[in-house]
């Protein structure tokens, strides 16, 4: 908690000024202190903070995708912890959908970007796996294929398209032995990626690399 009140105070000061600082020290610290607090983050609030964080950086950084980016992937890993209200779900990925937008309009034809487009849309089954199931699992394959195009080299969507399988019942063409093979080329992916700079996405190893574990448990 006294890291996230450390990036509120980074943050406040970083919006003091007026003027664009997309190349300079104070967007740079900013996000690089956010971006760090994703990877110990694990409660839903410890996200949603970090959400609304990047849309702080996004609102004075009009022409840059990252914060955005990382808003919608926040907003939309909320989402995945809703249980019980579905209206919550959507909303959430109603935000998420409308940032991720701002960062494909700022940024087209990006992998990233269109990785996190397909875990939106496989979070919306969520809120009725059974009438929902065909078409968002359609779509969220889509964007994954779509992604593994544009960047033969980024392992996101090769990750969430084997979690998608993983948690998919082996009748509706899911499973352990489908998800195998699909995780285990990400997990060989990770290994070998290297993110543009110390703000560019990297995350999903830890999850991809335990997710190949289980498949064989």
């Amino acid at each position: 908690m006294k890291k996230l009140l450390k990036i509120t105070f980074v943050v406040s000061v970083f919006l003091l000024a007026k003027k664009n600082y997309a190349d300079g020290p104070q967007y740079q610290q900013a996000m690089k202190n956010a971006v760090s607090q994703m990877d110990s983050a694990v409660a839903p609030e410890q996200y949603m903070q970090l959400a609304n964080t990047f849309e702080r950086i996004a609102g004075v950084e009009t022409k840059e995708w990252l914060p955005d980016y990382y808003a919608a992937y926040c907003y939309a890993i909320v989402a995945f912890t809703e249980k019980k209200d579905k209206k919550g779900i959507d909303d959430l990925m109603d935000k998420a959908d409308a940032l991720i937008s701002k960062a494909d309009a700022l940024s087209p034809n990006n992998s990233e970007i269109t990785t996190v487009k397909g875990l939106i849309n496989s979070g919306r089954i969520m809120v009725d796996p059974i009438s929902r199931g065909k078409k968002y699992g359609t779509l969220a394959n889509q964007d994954y294929k779509a992604a593994e195009k544009l960047d033969s080299l980024n392992p996101r969507p090769l990750f969430l398209e084997g979690q998608g399988l993983f948690y998919t019942p082996k009748m509706f063409g899911g499973g352990k032995e489908r998800a195998k093979p699909v995780l285990a080329t990400a997990v060989t992916k990770y290994k070998t990626f290297k993110p543009a700079t110390d703000i560019s996405p990297n995350w999903g190893q830890k999850m991809a690399a335990d997710l190949l574990k289980q498949c064989d448990q």
